[in-house]
């Protein structure tokens, strides 16, 4: 019994001095470094008069954004990855489909595709200008299969667009926040104006 006590208080004693440690949250220099960014473009937009000056986000400093907290993702999506060349961005991310879509496909035969854990890869065409971005997803694969366009234009149809709105789809159109007026992809950079 006293043996029993003595483990019970020790788990309580390692588990308040994790608790403690745990409320402190590190993060690298490229998430402080896009997370700056990120202020200042938010600060700028606002401002009556904002400055022209070009930002400049490399895919380590986007990356460390997305992975360490700056970015609340869909339950289900982690370990995302995007990279970029001129006009092309392309992402690779773990997706539990279960938790994505609170296990509403599993009893849809035209949806047994999107269950499961997969990684998934995605190549679009993206571009920024006038305050609107345009994005074409050209191909999805889950653990290096192709997947069918029209399966994909199905479940976003089902399942995104009425969670996270009209703009999640194959092809998308919205406009930019915070006086975005441009936005150019390059080699795993992108360079952000203000109007």
């Amino acid at each position: 019994m006293r043996f029993s006590r003595s483990i019970t208080i020790g788990v309580v004693v390692i588990a308040l001095a994790l608790a403690t440690s745990v409320g402190e949250v590190r993060h690298s220099a490229e998430y402080t470094s896009a997370e700056r960014k990120f202020t200042w473009l938010g600060e700028n937009g606002s401002s009556g008069h904002p400055s022209t000056r070009p930002t400049v986000v490399r895919a380590a400093e986007w990356n460390a954004y997305l992975n360490e907290g700056g970015v609340k993702l869909p339950e289900g999506i982690s370990k995302v990855r995007l990279t970029s060349q001129p006009a092309v961005v392309s992402g690779e991310a773990e997706v539990d489909f279960d938790a994505l879509t609170a296990n509403r496909t599993r009893n849809n035969p035209l949806l047994q595709l999107f269950t499961g854990k997969h990684k998934v890869t995605a190549v679009a065409q993206a571009a920024a200008s006038g305050g609107v971005a345009v994005v074409r997803v050209e191909s999805v694969a889950f653990d290096g299969v192709e997947v069918p366009r029209i399966a994909l234009e199905y479940f976003a149809g089902k399942y995104l667009r009425p969670k996270y709105g009209s703009a999640v789809g194959m092809d998308s159109t919205f406009k930019l926040k915070s006086r975005i007026d441009t936005a150019i992809l390059g080699a795993d950079v992108v360079t952000i104006t203000q109007r």
